[in-house]
């Protein structure tokens, strides 16, 4: 109990000097899963420092190019945070829509399925909030020449929470 204090300003750190400074991504992926089993366990109501830690640390690790080797635990961390608190969600995607990649189709498939799991953890009052930039978003996804991206909001046999989302 007496250095979680250290251990979380620790992991901070590690991630804030990833972000900000080396993007080295050594032991990033692995720091997430361990993270995602912390998550896991939040009481609740979730502390202060804990969304802080949410919209300082993990949502600005989408910003790298490195993200999609650690993009699996990241996503699974935002994801719990959501699950815990749904009145995180507005903050997520609009966490989300600010690290939006512009021209690396990769990432965005990878921003699309995160996404995707975030609004099947989110609550209709918390989607109304940020419902305009997502759209908006969503039409740019729309207007890709990119097949990975087009093909996430194919609704024909099986509807994802994404296309339930645009289409409903």
């Amino acid at each position: 109990m007496v250095h979680r204090p250290f251990i979380r300003k620790a992991i901070n750190n590690v991630f804030y000097r990833f972000i900000f400074e080396t993007e080295r991504h050594n032991g990033i992926g692995e720091l997430l899963e361990i993270l995602g089993s912390i998550i896991n366990g939040f009481a609740l109501p979730m502390k202060e420092e804990h969304k802080l830690f949410l919209s300082r640390a993990l949502i600005p690790l989408h910003k790298p190019k490195s993200v999609g080797i650690y993009h699996q635990q990241l996503s699974y961390c935002i994801v719990q945070f959501v699950e815990k608190d749904y009145k995180l969600a507005d903050a997520v995607i609009r966490g989300l829509l600010k690290y939006w990649p512009v021209i690396n189709c990769q990432k965005e498939v990878l921003f699309l399925g995160e996404l995707e799991e975030v609004l099947e953890a989110t609550q209709p009052a918390e989607f109304q909030r940020c419902m305009v930039p997502l759209f908006k978003q969503i039409g740019r996804c729309l207007n890709s020449a990119h097949f990975q991206c087009l093909s996430r909001f194919e609704c024909k046999s099986a509807p994802s929470s994404l296309c339930r989302s645009v289409c409903w």
